[in-house]
């Protein structure tokens, strides 16, 4: 459907499974009630049926120099017919995470998707043949790959994009202007082609280079070296170029000699510090062929460290690698280095500086307890430093990944608590932060609130057990009752263990509690711990139940179950 200016649609969930459902004739109404209802206990109705948080699409058709786009799109598809992404296009839409474009897509003009902070992602194909400057302006994208048809990086065309850490280039780029990458604080794997022409100000910014050649200059002259005798490097960061060559296409190009061995360059590290499988482990094109040839035929790059002191493994996490290479190269580390000692603590510590997805931060924590289970991270430390203020020229953690970070810190602690109610409670602070607060007075606040909750834990499973207790007390205590006035002689003939038994399962307990439980927990951690008078709510309520004479509770008991 177009909107009122006839340059977009919207779809949902592929035009929804109620639409669907209204074709089938009414015989056929019970058969595909049970397919959908089959397919719901599968997980499988994503593509056939759309609730009311289903994503909207966003098709744009845009016509002009200038298309309505909504503030708040979040996915958007390219209709076919667009050639040219016009000027500001996507300007400022700051939910924008997804965008899918087309192979017939020529250029994308200035400031296109200029301040779009959601997007992390952008695939352009190799037909684009220009980009606008600022076209990717603050983006959060982690890695970039240019189409090899682009021959110039404009002003600031991925100016202030903290995130990126890794930047393909094709070896016919002529010209990098002023600022294109202005303050792409995270930037480390990039290369440049020998007679490219560089602005002078091309890397302000750049801190992660900056750190290792001091200088823009030498960070240029650097980059434009940065292969010399060193093909297969070379061939890592450049085959995303070379129309899919196969692992087995890039075997036949490291053996040299008649007797087939391994070009000795691939145990080699570059200017950068880098290995063969540094490089594709920061590839944006992923394939787990090529990391199994790359670790058998030069495994010691699994554990070289870079100029940065990062292994491999860091670089597939941080740029969020399919689960199978992730895996790959955790089997590989256990089979021919099980003894290698990582730091952890360092790796934790980058991914949350440069604000590292969160699904890269947890494959992290993952791996460290597949690799490395006796490890003990020292949370203190890491989210001490990331609770510093940092001045505008360094990368820092945002409030979610801050968040993030201290809940994983105390995740087990927090599952321990077995009241879900408590676990809620807990769960508030992560999706309430602000974006600027004090790290250092939020999270002491955080841990004082999860003692807090450990504390009424503790006292919740005193006073149920309690409970349990006078339950099961009140039971023997009717169940001899009810002996004496009917002259029962069976609890004669029953062991005196069995017996209790007996009335302990008996008792109702389990019932009693699950509808009082809701009536003993205490009020959330922002409420006072005393009453109006002073006194200790829980402490009085605990002392009320130890008062309750066991004919009360029997009473109130025989009244429940009546109900």
């Amino acid at each position: 459907m177009s909107n009122e200016n006839g340059q977009g649609r919207s779809v949902r969930g592929e035009e929804g499974g109620c639409r669907i459902m209204a074709h089938l004739r009414p015989q056929a109404m019970d058969y595909a009630v049970d397919v959908l209802v089959s397919a719901l206990l599968h997980h499988q109705i994503a593509d056939v049926m759309a609730d009311d948080n289903a994503t909207v699409v966003f098709v744009y058709t845009g016509v002009g120099e200038r298309a309505v786009v909504p503030k708040d799109v979040v996915c958007v598809r390219i209709d076919p017919s667009i050639l040219v992404i016009p000027e500001h296009a996507f300007f400022l839409r700051c939910k924008l995470e997804t965008i899918e474009l087309h192979n017939n897509l020529r250029e994308i003009c200035n400031d296109a998707f200029s301040r779009c902070t959601a997007l992390r992602e952008v695939h352009l194909s190799d037909g684009v043949e220009r980009i606008g400057y600022q076209a990717f302006y603050r983006c959060n994208f982690t890695k970039f790959r240019s189409p090899p048809l682009v021959t110039t990086f404009p002003y600031s065309m991925l100016g202030k994009c903290p995130r990126l850490f890794s930047l393909e280039m094709p070896e016919i780029i002529i010209r990098v202007e002023v600022n294109a990458f202005l303050h792409c604080y995270s930037l480390r794997n990039v290369a440049l082609a020998s007679n490219t022409v560089v602005a002078q100000s091309a890397f302000d910014g750049c801190v992660d280079l900056l750190l290792i050649f001091g200088t823009v200059e030498a960070i240029v002259s650097a980059l434009k070296i940065r292969f010399a005798e060193l093909p297969v490097h070379s061939k890592m960061y450049y085959k995303s170029y070379y129309d899919q060559m196969t692992a087995e296409e890039i075997l036949n190009t490291i053996i040299i000699g008649e007797n087939g061995e391994l070009d000795p360059s691939g145990l080699q590290q570059d200017r950068l510090g880098m290995t063969p499988l540094h490089i594709l482990a920061c590839s944006t094109i992923q394939c787990l062929e090529l990391y199994q040839l790359i670790v058998d035929k030069y495994p010691a790059n699994l554990i070289v460290e870079d100029a940065w002191g990062a292994t491999p493994l860091l670089y597939a996490l941080w740029g969020d690698a399919p689960s199978e290479i992730i895996q790959f190269l955790v089997n590989s580390y256990q089979s021919h280095y099980p003894d290698h000692e990582f730091d952890w603590n360092d790796m934790l510590l980058t991914l949350g500086r440069r604000d590292a997805p969160r699904t890269g931060i947890q494959n992290l924590l993952d791996v460290q307890q597949t690799l490395t289970p006796g490890y003990n991270i020292n949370w203190d430390q890491i989210l001490g430093e990331l609770a510093l203020h940092k001045v505008c020229d360094e990368p820092q953690a945002s409030s979610v990944t801050f968040c993030f970070l201290t809940r994983s810190s105390i995740a087990t602690r927090i599952n321990a608590i077995g009241v879900k109610h408590f676990q809620d409670a807990m769960a508030d602070d992560w999706t309430g932060a602000e974006y600027k607060f004090n790290r250092h007075v939020w999270r002491t606040e955080t841990l004082a609130k999860l003692e807090y909750y450990e504390s009424e834990y503790r006292n919740l499973k005193e006073m149920t057990s309690l409970l349990e207790l006078v339950l099961w007390k009140a039971r023997i205590s009717s169940v001899d009752r009810d002996m004496a006035m009917g002259g029962c002689n069976k609890k004669m003939k029953m062991d005196p263990s069995e017996f209790r038994l007996q009335c302990r399962v008996s008792c109702g307990a389990d019932h009693v509690i699950e509808n009082v439980l809701p009536y003993l927990l205490p009020p959330n951690y922002d409420s006072s711990y005393d009453d109006e008078d002073g006194n200790d709510v829980h402490h009085r309520w605990l002392r009320r139940v130890l008062s309750v004479p066991a004919w009360t509770v029997h009473t109130f008991l025989s009244r429940w179950r009546q109900l």
